[in-house]
C-alpha cells in the first residue's frame, strides 16, 4: 500500500484510505493549503455595501415597500442564517420594516422543509419573526409574468411577483446541465411554475452543450438567466467555494454581473485539467449529501475515466436515498424493455418527462445515472445497500477498502484521479467532450 488520501464526508470528516500497489496517482484534486478565511458576515457585509454592477443594497432597498429574499434549501452549502444575519440589518438600516420582508425558500419542486430545519437554515430567531414561505410549484395563485419574445406561460411566487426588491442568495457549484447552479436558478427552478420547470428541463437537459462548467451556449443555463431577468432579480448574492468546500467569496450585485464574476472564480478555483482520461476516479460525491442529489456526483468522474476503466464512488448521503426514487430504475426498465438509456433519450428529445408520474427532481437525477458512459462504477454509501445499488445499475461495496480490492483484481496498474470532494471538479479536457 502507498501513502494515504482521503475522501470528504463532510465538511469536518474525511475517510482515509490507501492505493493498491500498482496503482499511480495522476490526479489529487483538492485545494492548496490557504490562510485564515475572512468570516462569513465579514464577507456578506462588504459585497453588500460594494456590489458588483449594483449600489449598495441600503440604498438600492431606501423607498421599497416590498422585500422578497429568496433563498435556497438545504441540498446547497450556502450559509443562509449567517449571511441573513447582516443582511437583514442592512435592509433594517435602508428603512425597510421587518413587516415589509418576506424570506422565500425557492424549493424549485423539492420537497418542503420541516420547521426544525427552516430555523436551522434560516437561524431560529429569523424564522420567529420574520414572514417566510416555503415555494409550491403546484400553488393556484402563482402570478404570469411576461418573457420577452416568448410565448410560453411563466408563473411565479406571488411574495417574489408582488415585491420590488427581490434579493437571491444561493450557491455557484457545478451543476451536471446548467454549468453551474445558483445565480438565475433562484429563480428559475427555484419560484417558478411546475410546467414550466419540466417543460424547460426536458427540453434542454440532454442537449449536448448542456454540461457541468459551461454557461456560454449552454441553453439549460441561457433560459434560466433570460428567466431571472423578466422576473426582474434585483440583487444577486453568490457564494463560491473551494475543492475543500469552504467559502472563499461571496460575490453581489446585479444579476448578471455578480454571476459571471462568481463563475469565473469558481472555475478558476475548482478547474482541474486533464490531458487524458485515467483508468479509475476515485471520488466522493460530497456537497451533494441529500438524497437522490448524489447523482451530481457522477458528472466530473464520468468525464475524466476511460469507458474501459472503473469508478469508486463514495456517497456520503445523510438523508436516505428514497426507495421510491430508487424504485422508479425498475419502472424505467419495464417500461423500456431493458432500453432505459433509449426510452430516456426519446422521451426528453420531445420535452417530455420519461416518468411523467414522478417527481421532475427524480427524472432529473435518474438521466444523470441512466444516460451515461457505460463505466464499472462500484458505489460505497452508509445508506444504500447492496440490492438498492443493483437497481441503481451499480455494483456495491460496504467500504472504500473493498471497493479497492474490486477494482485491483481487474485493473493490477492503472492511472487513478481522486476527487476529495467530487462535486466540487470542473474538469478542464484536452478532448471534446
Amino acid at each position: 500500500m502507498k501513502e494515504k488520501y482521503h475522501l470528504d464526508l463532510s465538511r469536518d470528516k474525511k475517510e482515509f484510505f490507501s492505493l493498491p500497489e500498482g496503482w499511480a496517482v495522476s490526479h489529487f484534486v483538492e485545494s492548496k493549503e490557504a490562510g485564515p478565511l475572512p468570516s462569513v458576515a465579514q464577507l456578506t457585509l462588504d459585497v453588500l455595501t460594494r456590489p458588483v454592477g449594483a449600489p449598495p443594497l441600503k440604498e438600492l432597498v431606501t423607498g421599497a415597500s416590498r422585500v422578497a429574499v429568496i433563498v435556497d434549501d438545504a441540498t446547497r452549502p450556502t450559509p443562509v442564517a449567517e449571511i441573513l444575519a447582516v443582511l437583514l440589518p442592512q435592509l433594517a438600516e435602508g428603512r425597510v420594516s421587518r413587516e415589509n420582508i418576506t424570506i422565500v425558500v425557492a424549493l424549485g419542486t423539492h420537497v418542503p422543509m420541516k420547521k426544525e430545519d427552516l430555523e436551522t437554515r434560516l437561524g431560529k430567531d429569523v424564522a420567529a419573526s420574520y414572514r417566510i414561505v416555503q415555494h409550491d410549484a403546484w400553488q393556484t395563485d402563482l402570478v404570469q409574468v411576461r418573457i420577452p419574445g416568448d410565448k410560453r406561460v411563466l408563473k411565479i411566487n406571488p411574495e417574489v411577483a408582488r415585491a420590488d426588491v427581490k434579493i437571491g442568495l444561493s450557491s455557484i457549484l457545478p451543476h451536471p446541465m446548467a454549468g453551474y447552479g445558483g445565480g438565475p436558478k433562484i429563480i428559475m427552478p427555484g419560484v417558478s411554475n411546475f410546467e414550466f420547470i419540466r417543460a424547460h428541463h426536458m427540453t434542454h437537459t440532454i442537449d449536448p452543450r448542456a454540461v457541468a462548467g459551461l454557461t456560454k451556449g449552454n441553453p439549460f443555463h441561457e433560459d434560466c438567466m433570460r428567466v431571472a431577468r423578466a422576473v426582474g432579480l434585483t440583487f444577486s448574492i453568490n457564494c463560491v467555494y473551494n475543492q475543500k468546500a469552504e467559502l472563499i467569496r461571496i460575490v453581489g450585485g446585479s444579476l448578471e454581473e455578480a454571476f459571471g464574476v462568481a463563475v469565473d472564480i469558481c472555475f478558476e478555483e475548482l478547474g482541474a485539467r486533464f490531458d487524458e482520461k485515467v483508468d479509475v476516479t476515485i471520488a466522493s460525491t460530497y456537497p451533494h449529501t441529500h438524497a437522490h442529489q448524489f447523482c451530481k456526483g457522477l458528472s466530473a468522474t464520468d468525464v475524466v475515466t476511460k469507458e474501459t476503466g472503473a469508478i469508486l464512488l463514495m456517497a456520503p448521503t445523510v438523508t436516505p436515498v428514497s426507495d421510491e426514487f430508487i424504485g422508479s430504475f425498475d419502472i424505467v426498465r419495464e417500461r423500456s424493455h431493458d432500453r432505459s438509456a433509449e426510452y430516456v433519450r426519446d422521451a426528453m428529445s420531445r420535452g417530455m418527462p420519461f416518468l411523467p408520474d414522478k417527481p421532475v427532481e427524480f427524472n432529473m437525477a435518474m438521466k444523470c445515472v441512466i444516460i451515461r458512459p457505460r463505466i464499472r462504477t462500484v458505489f460505497v454509501s452508509p445508506l444504500v445497500s447492496r440490492d438498492q445499488a443493483a437497481t441503481m445499475g451499480f455494483e456495491h461495496a460496504a467500504s472504500l477498502e473493498e471497493g479497492l480490492g474490486l477494482l485491483q483484481k481487474a485493473h493490477p496498474k492503472a492511472q487513478v484521479a481522486i476527487f476529495p470532494s467530487g462535486g466540487l471538479i470542473v474538469p478542464i479536457t484536452a478532448w471534446e467532450q
